[in-house]
């Protein structure tokens, strides 16, 4: 009953744990997969307050998907360049 009660623990939480983290930046690779999915958004600013500003005019879901920017710029302030975020529509 105990490793029932475990197992079942544990698959209700795996999903949160696999969502992106809204406050780090992802890696390349698994940003550009979120760009070419269906019905998401990619938004491109001067850092991440910028980019969700952006998203919240147009309307898009939250949390962001993730975040991503070739040098590392999304989450630093005051934003030294651009920041890339994809929403859901």
């Amino acid at each position: 009953m105990l490793r029932f009660l475990l197992i079942a623990c544990v698959v209700a939480v795996s999903p949160v744990m696999v969502q992106a983290n809204p406050t780090a930046e992802i890696q390349e690779n698994n940003f550009l997969d979120l760009v070419d999915g269906d019905g998401n958004v990619l938004i491109q600013a001067r850092g991440v307050d910028a980019v969700n500003a952006e998203a919240r005019a147009q309307g898009l879901a939250f949390p962001a998907l993730g975040y991503w920017s070739p040098e590392g710029h999304c989450f630093v302030r005051p934003a030294p360049g651009d920041c890339n975020g994809v929403f859901k529509r």
